[in-house]
Parts: structure tokens; C-alpha cells; sequence
């Protein structure tokens, strides 16, 4: 039987990169998206795999507690969770011009999500004595945010200190919870929007900064994600790896 994976937010970016990684990594898949049109967009590209797409909303208790009850009547198991739905809606407002409602917004998207999608999965994994949890911070959770603003990176601090409690607490069980810091990578409109602000001279500056001198991409985070959920890091457990290029250390 294949290792079951759920991977919350798996339809663009990142996240479609990671759904298209465990696909050939030999594993299920499972993804969960809110946007429809990005919904039946993946199903098509991948209805001839091993993959399954729910619309869910998992920031939403009562979204998240039945699509993980239609994954157990399914495949009776889930191996891995990827917990990737999270970002800054756009907001990066210091402290004293942020609105309780964006504050509140962006770290349910983060955190709650997070925190609901891991109880549900964890339920499960508890059975088989089993389990692989990746979930997704940012360098902004590790030092400051670079497009995002105070809220995003104290959702994506959050993260970390989520991850780590929880690597603790689920160890027992046969289940290790790791987080991934991705740096700046080449995903979606948001990045191209930053780029293309940009003068040249703020272009040059800003390669010049990282050690690499590039963006990441969507294949580099995936495949370390794949790695934590695989038996070659069966023994790494509460860590943060950080995927940036060198751009920060620590």
C-alpha cells in the first residue's frame, strides 16, 4: 500500500510543486484547496495519478474535521501532512497602522490552519504508531519579512514554536513535526509583482545580498519537504531547515 500524504494549499506554487513531488515520490496524494478554479485546475492536470483534491477550507474547524473523515473512509491512514496554506494577504502595515481584522485574518491563515489540520491528521497517525509532519514557516518567522509585514512574521514565528512543542509531544507516537524557512522564491504573482517594482539598481542590490545570488524555486522546497517525510530523516525531529540561498544563518 502507498504512504497516504495530506497537503494543505496544494494547488498553485509551492504547494503544487510539493503535491507533483510526492506524486513521484510513489506516495498518495491528497491536496486541499479553498479557491475552486484552482481546485479543478489541479484535479485535471492530475487525474490520471494517485491523487486526490478536496475542497476544504482549513481554517475552517468544521471543513477540515470532515475532509480528513472522508481521507480515513478512503485510505483507512495518513503517513505524511504538509501544512502549506498560509501567507500575508498582501498586508505588510507596521504595527501601528495594522487593523485588528488584517492581524486576526493572516494568522488564522497561518496559524489556525496549521493547528487544525495537525490535530485532525495526528488523530489518525496515532493509530499506525506513524507519522511525518512538515510545516511551512518563512525566514520571516526566523529573522524579519522581506514582502510580508508584523503580522506574517509573527504567524510564521508561531509556526516555529508550534512545530517544535509538538516534535515533543508527538515523538511517543512515532511521529516527528519539522517546519521549512523558505527564503525568496520564484512563485506566484506576488514575487513578480515585487520584481517588477524594483529598479535595477534595487535588482542588483538585493541578488548581491544572498549568498546564491538568486531566488529559490518551488522544486527546491518540495524536495525537501518530500525528504523530512521520507525514512532517510526517520531521526530528525523539531527542526527548522532553512531553504534561502544563505541569505540568513543560524
Amino acid at each position: 500500500m502507498k504512504p497516504v500524504v495530506v497537503i494543505s494549499g496544494g494547488a498553485t506554487g509551492i504547494g503544487k510543486a510539493t503535491v507533483k513531488a510526492f506524486i513521484e515520490a510513489g506516495y498518495s496524494v491528497v491536496s486541499f484547496n479553498i479557491n475552486e478554479k484552482h481546485h479543478k485546475d489541479i484535479c485535471d492536470e492530475f487525474k490520471s495519478c494517485d491523487f486526490l483534491g478536496l475542497l476544504c477550507d482549513a481554517t475552517d474547524e468544521n471543513s477540515v474535521k470532515s475532509s480528513f473523515s472522508e481521507i480515513y473512509n478512503r485510505y483507512g491512514r495518513v503517513d505524511a501532512l504538509v501544512n502549506i496554506v498560509g501567507g500575508s494577504l498582501g498586508i505588510t502595515n507596521s504595527v501601528d497602522q495594522l487593523e485588528l481584522s488584517d492581524w486576526e485574518n493572516i494568522i488564522s491563515l497561518n496559524l489556525r490552519s496549521t493547528f487544525l489540520c495537525t490535530r485532525e491528521a495526528v488523530k489518525i497517525m496515532k493509530n499506525n504508531n506513524y507519522g511525518r509532519i512538515v510545516n511551512m514557516s518563512s525566514l520571516a518567522g526566523r529573522s524579519r519579512s522581506v514582502l510580508g509585514g508584523v503580522a506574517y512574521s509573527t504567524a510564521k514565528a508561531g509556526v516555529i514554536g508550534f512545530t517544535r512543542q509538538c516534535s515533543k509531544d508527538l515523538a511517543p507516537f512515532g511521529i516527528t513535526v519539522n517546519a521549512v524557512a523558505p527564503g525568496t522564491i520564484a512563485s506566484g504573482e506576488r514575487i513578480k509583482n515585487f520584481w517588477n517594482n524594483k529598479t535595477d539598481k534595487e535588482k542588483d542590490f538585493y541578488m548581491k545580498s544572498n549568498p546564491s545570488g538568486r531566488f529559490g524555486t518551488p522544486e527546491e522546497v518540495a524536495n525537501a519537504i518530500v525528504f523530512l517525510c521520507s525514512g532517510n530523516a526517520s531521526f530528525i525531529n523539531g527542526i527548522v531547515l532553512d531553504i534561502n540561498g544563505g541569505v540568513w544563518v543560524g
